[in-house]
């Protein structure tokens, strides 16, 4: 994984280098990921850098509605609070968006590609212009307007904005020690949000050289982006926008380039 040192860290009971990584996903995202790197002995520090707060119910949900499309999971929670239709068509954006669509209790979920443009795509090809409006439910903050690109093809797309990301205040005690004290083998993100509010918290901190010992792992070309206001050792970008792309290419240790053509859920 470059040329950081992981012994200062020490082994685990079998005998594996015990390497430390930040995680800066929602706290309640965090979990499985940690688990999931405890296996290869790797530390999950926690570092939520977006906190997601629920927006009061917009315009009511249109009736009849075609389908809803999602491009978050958070989204799906918000479908969830915002109709109590669940015979409704999901079209998510990737796998993970899906999957919380199907545990808010949605019970017909079909999946894209991961990105917003594979979502257009998917749309097009399973719903039509004509049978009724198609319910985008978002954040706040989106970085793909789809329904700009949707009416494009002939398509009418309400958005309901359905949850906001207040960013962070500042880094967690414990991974501004790791930080300081050079116990931090990367960082790994999943937004462009994320990737800009460590950045901006790290400058905070006075830590940007911390992070020249340390390598970032970006889910997206946007991500790698938007973590490069920091100079990393390496920036890593994933094969794919999911989180078994993203941790394949932390056990893997990519060499020092970073590739710069990925995509991202939003």
């Amino acid at each position: 994984m470059g040329s950081g040192s992981c012994s200062q860290k020490g082994r685990t009971k079998e005998g594996r280098l015990l390497r430390r990584v930040v995680v800066t996903r929602p706290s309640e995202a965090s979990a499985d990921l940690a688990a999931d790197l405890a296996v290869h002995g790797i530390e999950a520090l926690s570092a939520p850098m977006l906190r997601v707060e629920a927006v009061p119910p917009p315009a009511p949900f249109p009736d009849p509605a075609q389908a809803i499309l999602l491009t978050s999971a958070n989204g799906a929670e918000g479908a969830a609070r915002l109709t109590e239709r669940r015979d409704l068509p999901v079209l998510a954006v990737g796998d993970a968006t899906a999957a919380a669509a199907r545990a808010a209790g949605f019970s017909r979920v079909s999946t894209a590609s991961g990105d917003a443009t594979g979502l257009v795509e998917h749309a097009v090809h399973r719903c039509r212009p004509t049978a009724g409006p198609l319910v985008w439910v978002s954040g706040e903050a989106v970085s793909t307007d789809l329904a700009a690109d949707l009416a494009a093809r002939g398509f009418r797309v309400e958005r309901r904005i359905a949850y906001r990301t207040v960013q962070a205040e500042a880094l967690p005690t414990a991974v501004d020690f790791a930080l300081r004290h050079q116990t931090v083998d990367g960082v790994l993100f999943f937004s462009p949000r994320s990737a800009e509010a460590f950045a901006r918290l790290v400058q905070q901190a006075g830590l940007e050289a911390a992070c020249g010992r340390v390598a970032a792992y970006c889910m997206s070309d946007a991500i790698a982006r938007a973590a490069s206001k920091l100079a990393w050792r390496a920036i890593h970008v994933a094969d794919g926008p999911t989180k078994s792309a993203l941790v394949s290419t932390l056990l893997q240790g990519r060499n020092e380039a970073a590739p710069m053509a990925r995509r991202s859920e939003d």
